[in-house]
């Protein structure tokens, strides 16, 4: 479960992801480009392991994690550092793009002006552009391929490249187009960056996160829409420095300000949801933990992740949902009341199910 973290130079790309690793990578200095990148595993918060931890006190706590790879800023399209920047986009799960809204007059725009709907369309553009010629090369390969003979799945796999060209030319995304799941299973090994999950990050400053309706933000947002993107706003200066403090100073500084959620947190689980991902969990005295897996994941293949003996030798799995058990407070209490069942290798595994599976190899 890797993201990437995209933007252009001097979008605050290297602050988000230190605020959200809690790392101390050095921030970037555009006239000083490099092509080093920064990798980061990340504890997806999850307040049901908090809560099962106070009830087991186990010997161990495992969380689920998400990777964060902060890759240089996406610049001169025509260079080799741009084509090996888009090259790591590519090999990443998910991208979280980071557009600049704030202003600075320490911190110069690569353009020289704050215009985040500008920036973001140069960025799309560059994914679309990139993906075009993967396309259009692909083609050209098929179509002489067709010279020798049409082969049934030859033409089928013509017919949608060519159906992906039209649609990257109309300067749209693959992801907003339907695919079959066989086209989905055909198009893997592309790794189109126009079909990645993508997470919009509006980067701003702490009046900005305040107001809504600031200009800046506003345009951001219209931006985001016509693409039907949802994005979300991060004062990275400001939460870069929640991060640093304490879990208990950090606790006392959301109170104090009214904020519910550190915009650590909130970008975490966001990046978990982009991915589809779920979390299902175990529970006893050794150990309390969640594992993630990608929703509608039967249960059989869920045992896997513990183990594949486990998947082999799959027999039953005795599922508790996690609200009935806070409802009941004990595991005594909740088969008492009926409420823990019995699920064959195609139950389609729940988020919060807190699960014991019975196998025999």
């Amino acid at each position: 479960m890797k993201i990437g973290l995209a933007g252009l130079p001097m979008s605050g790309k290297t602050s988000i992801f230190n605020m959200a690793t809690r790392a101390k990578a050095q921030t970037r200095d555009y006239l000083a480009q490099t092509d080093e990148i920064n990798n980061g595993i990340i504890k997806v918060p999850d307040a049901r392991i908090d809560h099962l931890v106070t009830i087991f006190k186990p010997k161990k706590t495992t969380y689920a994690t998400v990777e964060f790879t902060d890759i240089p800023g996406i610049s001169n399209a025509e260079s080799k550092s741009a084509s090996k920047t888009l090259a790591n986009i590519r090999i990443c799960d998910a991208v979280m793009l980071v557009v600049r809204l704030f202003a600075s007059e320490e911190i110069p725009h690569i353009h020289n002006r704050i215009d985040p709907a500008a920036d973001l369309e140069e960025l799309c553009l560059e994914f679309i552009f990139s993906d075009l010629e993967m396309v259009t090369n692909k083609i050209e390969r098929l179509n002489k391929e067709m010279k020798a003979g049409k082969k049934p799945e030859l033409v089928k796999e013509l017919e949608l490249m060519e159906n992906l060209k039209k649609v990257l030319e109309e300067n749209r995304f693959i992801s907003e187009i339907e695919l079959t799941d066989e086209q989905e299973h055909s198009l893997r090994c592309y790794r189109f960056l126009t079909q990645k999950p993508l997470l919009l990050v509006g980067n701003c400053s702490d009046d900005q996160f305040k107001n809504e309706s600031d200009p800046v933000v506003a345009a951001f947002k219209q931006a985001c829409q016509q693409r039907n993107w949802s994005p979300m706003l991060i004062s990275a200066a400001t939460e870069m420095e929640i991060s640093a403090l304490s879990p208990e100073e950090e606790a006392i500084f959301l109170e104090e300000y009214g904020i519910k959620e550190s915009g650590r947190n909130r970008l975490i689980s966001e990046a978990y949801r982009l991915l589809n991902y779920i979390s299902f969990l175990t529970v006893g005295e050794d150990e309390v933990r969640a594992w993630p897996l990608q929703r509608g994941t039967s249960a059989q293949k869920s045992a896997g992740k513990i183990h594949s003996d486990i998947e082999r030798g799959f027999i039953r799995a005795e599922v508790v949902a996690y609200k009935d058990f806070v409802a009941k407070g004990t595991m005594a209490a909740v088969k008492a009341a009926g409420l823990a069942r019995l699920e064959g290798k195609e139950y389609i595994v729940e988020d919060g199910d807190i699960i014991n599976f019975r196998f025999n190899v």
